[in-house]
């Protein structure tokens, strides 16, 4: 069950970053993208789901992505890659914290 959550956390965590790089080569496009996936007024459960989803999946990458919009394309892009920098390090801290607490589950 614990290499399941392992699983999931390099997926989630693997998707951010896969999604900095869209929005590093393609820019405003995957950020349009992530605002035409999402709702606006959730107020059904499906819609909460949707949103939830899309940002566990993509949130990151899109708030640096609208962060950052504003800078002109060279700026952005070496913003965006400071930005993908940092996430890296704390997705790998915060994976290694959290193997750390599955592993003492698994011998306890």
């Amino acid at each position: 069950m614990t290499e399941l959550v392992r699983i999931g956390l390099m997926a989630i965590l693997g998707t951010q970053g896969a999604y900095f790089l869209a929005i590093f080569l393609a820019g405003n496009t995957m950020i349009d993208w992530y605002e035409w996936g999402t709702f606006r007024k959730a107020d059904t459960f499906f819609t909460k789901t949707v949103n939830v989803l899309s940002a566990l999946l993509m949130g990151i990458a899109y708030w640096s992505g609208k962060r950052v919009n504003h800078h002109n394309w060279f700026v952005k892009r070496i913003y965006l890659l400071g930005y993908a920098f940092l996430y890296t390090i704390a997705g790998i801290i915060f994976y290694e914290l959290c193997d750390y607490v599955l592993r003492f589950i698994e011998k306890h």
